[in-house]
C-alpha cells in the first residue's frame, strides 16, 4: 500500500463512487449559478439558451430571474437527493461486498448464518462452479435476508456480529440521520416523518421536508464514508479479507 492507510478494493470503489457523485454535484452548481446570472429576456429560457421551445417544450417559459432561480433550484435539488439515496446505495453494496469477502477468506459459519434459513435448488449450487462462487452466493442471500427487515441500523448490527466487529456506536450514530434520511426520500418526496423528526431532532426540516443544503450533503458525504472506513478498517484488523480483495 502506498500513500494513508490501507484499504479494501470494495472500500476504494465506495470512495470513486462518492468522488463521482459530489464532481456531479459541484459541475451542477457552477452550471445553475451561470443559468440564474444571464440576462433576462422576452423571450423563453429554451431561446435563451440557444435552442427553441419547439426542441425543449418544457424550457418554454418566459426568460425571467424567477423562472431561472426555479428551474436552477429544483435541478440542484434534484441531484442532491439523488446523492443522497445513491450513497445509501453504495454504502449498502459496499457492505454486502464486504461481508462476501469475509466468507471467502473463511469465518465461523455458525456465527456467521446465524438464525438465518436459506433454500437453495441443486441447480443454483451446481451453476456456481466454484466453493468461492457458491460462498458468494450463501453470502449474499443472507445479506438481502438482513436487508429486508428494512433497518438500516438493524443490518449494521447484525453483519457487525456475523462478522465480530466492533464498531463504535458514536460513528454509526453519526452516519444514521443521513442513511435514514434515504428512506424519507423515496418514499415521502422528502417529508420528514414524526419518527424521523424525533429520532433526528438536529436534521433541518423547514415546513417538514428535509433541508438538501450544502451542509446537509456535506455531512452526508462525511458521516457515511467515516462509518464504512470504521468497517474496513475492522475488516482489516480481523484479518477477514484476502490479499488480492486489498488495494495494492
Amino acid at each position: 500500500m502506498t500513500g494513508g492507510l490501507p484499504k479494501t478494493k470494495a472500500y476504494h470503489r465506495f470512495q470513486q463512487r462518492c468522488d463521482y457523485y459530489e464532481t456531479d454535484l459541484q459541475l451542477c452548481e457552477l452550471l445553475v449559478r451561470d443559468f440564474v446570472s444571464i440576462a433576462d429576456s422576452t423571450s423563453s429560457v429554451a431561446v435563451a439558451l440557444g435552442s427553441t421551445k419547439a426542441q425543449h417544450p418544457r424550457l418554454g417559459q418566459l426568460n425571467s430571474l424567477r423562472t431561472r432561480q426555479i428551474r436552477g433550484g429544483h435541478l440542484r435539488q434534484t441531484l442532491s437527493a439523488s446523492f443522497v439515496k445513491d450513497i445509501y446505495e453504495d454504502f449498502v453494496e459496499f457492505f454486502g461486498e464486504t461481508m462476501t469477502r469475509a466468507a471467502q477468506k473463511g469465518i465461523d459459519p455458525g456465527r456467521f448464518a446465524g438464525e438465518v434459513k436459506l433454500d437453495f435448488q441443486a441447480r443454483d449450487i451446481l451453476a456456481a462452479g466454484s466453493w468461492d462462487n457458491l460462498v458468494a452466493l450463501i453470502s449474499q442471500r443472507i445479506f438481502r435476508a438482513l436487508e429486508n427487515e428494512r433497518k438500516t441500523a438493524l443490518l449494521i448490527s447484525k453483519v457487525s456480529t456475523r462478522l465480530g466487529l466492533t464498531i463504535d456506536t458514536a460513528v454509526i450514530d453519526a452516519a444514521m440521520p443521513y442513511l435514514d434520511a434515504r428512506h424519507m426520500l423515496v418514499h415521502q418526496d422528502g417529508r420528514a416523518d414524526d419518527q424521523y423528526r424525533r429520532n433526528y431532532p438536529g436534521i433541518a426540516a423547514p415546513r417538514g421536508k428535509i433541508r438538501l443544503d450544502n451542509a446537509f450533503i456535506a455531512a452526508t458525504r462525511s458521516t457515511i464514508d467515516g462509518l464504512a472506513r470504521a468497517i474496513d478498517a475492522q475488516i482489516i484488523a480481523h484479518n477477514l479479507v484476502r490479499p488480492e480483495h486489498m488495494c495494492p
